[in-house]
């Protein structure tokens, strides 16, 4: 079943799931794999912090049954911004990336601060998909028929949801080519939202923070490229990473396949 709340004509060509309270919830449905095959909709979403939906959003995501939240976001995160947990039946927040997970206070002063920027965003990157418990826990999701359909989400939905969701379309088989659209899409989703937040910064910081925060605000194929690079340098291919971080064999990888596509 596909549901929208005002881009009916579009969705799912798009995937877009236009909500008033979240700017980029995305059904990741409809890329092709290698093998010629494509990625059921109505199974895997991603999206932004949820903490906004309105009693419409909700009543319209009702539809889509889900049946598990996972929330990379931190505690800190997750209370400014609750994550509602009438959205699905299992609602599990793990933190997948320990600079998010160590930082307090206001998020925007963090930004202003100048501690993330381009190098640590491509360092971050380099490190997301290794060790990390939170996408050890969307692997066994995609391992659990009965743990689907499953949203995954940050708070932008573009870097740790970003590459989760990398994740599983290498899994699924998908190409490079094709994760590189699906994360570059966030700048379409995301860019009004952003674009309004920089404006309204603009009046209390020096510009030097400000085209710094358009940097990291912006989904960037150098970004993800260092993630899918990473992996390659580390274990050679894609079948001997996803064996070594989440114990999926090849049986199991096809498994999961067998589900999820069509």
């Amino acid at each position: 079943m596909f549901v929208t709340t005002t881009r009916i004509t579009d969705y799912p060509a798009d995937r877009v799931i236009a909500l008033e309270g979240a700017s980029n919830f995305r059904d990741m449905g409809g890329y092709t794999t290698e093998d010629g095959r494509s990625v059921k909709f109505g199974l895997l979403f991603r999206a932004d912090e949820l903490g906004g939906l309105t009693e419409n959003d909700l009543q319209a995501l009702d539809a889509l049954r889900m049946k598990t939240i996972l929330d990379y976001r931190s505690e800190n995160e997750a209370l400014r911004s609750p994550t509602p947990e009438r959205i699905g039946s299992v609602y599990r927040r793990i933190e997948a990336n320990p600079v998010a997970a160590s930082t307090s206070g206001r998020a925007e002063d963090y930004l202003a601060s100048g501690a993330l920027n381009h190098d640590t965003m491509v360092a971050m990157y380099a490190k997301l998909p290794f060790a990390n418990p939170a996408y050890r826990f969307l692997m066994e999701s995609l391992s659990s028929p009965e743990a689907l359909p499953i949203v995954h989400h940050c708070a932008g939905g573009k870097d740790r949801t970003g590459v989760g969701a990398a994740l599983i379309l290498k899994l699924l088989g998908v190409s490079d080519r094709l994760v590189m659209e699906d994360y570059m899409l966030t700048n379409e989703t995301l860019g009004p939202k952003m674009e309004k937040l920089l404006q309204s910064l603009s009046g209390k910081y020096e510009e030097p923070i400000l085209r710094n925060l358009r940097d990291v605000f912006a989904a960037k194929e150098v970004y993800m490229q260092t993630t899918l690079e990473a992996v390659i340098r580390t274990y050679g291919d894609w079948d001997t990473y996803f064996a070594n971080e989440f114990g999926i064999t090849p049986e199991q990888r096809d498994r999961i396949r067998e589900y999820v596509l069509e």
